[in-house]
């Protein structure tokens, strides 16, 4: 532990690579290689050179580089792809990781099964050796309508470990997810979110009590608040972030 943390403080990537680690909160489509995608398409996704400020910068980066190219089926299994292998070049042992609801209509015919090998077959190919723990993502700004709907072909599914919303975190209520989080704790799954990363620390408490977290994606904000930290350590709720963040 003392040489990750040594590594962590150098800055040394190389020496970071070498330590086993989960990565439990990989974002999928901005996860993947870019070497790996340049190698099979010729086409070069430019790095993030500064800190952005907004989701909306985030997502004109990705319109720009990833959107245009990738929105297809066989381009969005290369990005599955390009997941493993980052992750594996990472020292990556456990990666948790899936797709967006919408995605499921939008790339693999509404069929589960196929989704799921997507991610498998990947699995098997590139990184043999990495557990997979296959996630279900919710985009904040949809309808709750609408996401329950995409949701119906994902209950009962034993394949899928965890839930995790994400996007606009100002876009609706924390409370709107209410009776999803609900039906998603009624199917055994890990209960994550994307919160305190835009909002205040007051948010994420609020977060875990409406929705029962598990797990906070990012939480950073909770630096602003004592109170709130101590909350998160009694209430043994982790935050997954970057070492460095």
């Amino acid at each position: 532990m003392n040489n990750f943390t040594d590594a962590l403080k150098q800055r040394n990537l190389e020496e970071l690579r070498k330590h086993p680690k989960a990565d439990l909160h990989n974002h999928f489509v901005l996860g993947g290689s870019r070497s790996f995608l340049y190698q099979a398409t010729d086409k070069r996704i430019e790095p993030i050179t500064h800190p952005m400020s907004s989701m909306d910068e985030m997502e004109a980066w990705s319109q720009k580089y990833i959107g245009q190219y990738f929105n297809s089926t066989e381009m969005r299994k290369l990005l599955i792809k390009a997941a493993f292998q980052q992750a594996k070049e990472d020292g990556v042992t456990v990666l948790e990781i899936g797709e967006d609801v919408w995605g499921l209509g939008e790339f693999f015919n509404n069929d589960i099964d196929e989704l799921v090998d997507a991610f498998t077959s990947a699995q098997k190919e590139i990184a043999p050796d990495i557990e997979l723990r296959l996630q279900i993502g919710l985009s904040r700004h949809c309808p709750i309508d609408y996401l329950e709907d995409c949701l119906s072909h994902f209950w009962g599914h034993k394949e899928f470990y965890s839930i995790d919303l994400y996007g606009d975190e100002l876009a609706q209520s924390i409370a709107n997810f209410i009776p999803i989080y609900d039906k998603a704790a009624e199917n055994g799954l890990v209960l994550k979110a994307h919160v305190g990363e835009w909002g205040t620390a007051k948010d994420i408490i609020t977060a875990v009590e409406l929705l029962h977290l598990n797990e906070v994606q990012h939480g950073i904000a909770a630096v602003q608040d004592e109170n709130v930290i101590e909350y998160l350590i009694e209430n043994n709720i982790r935050l997954n972030i970057t070492p460095s963040s």
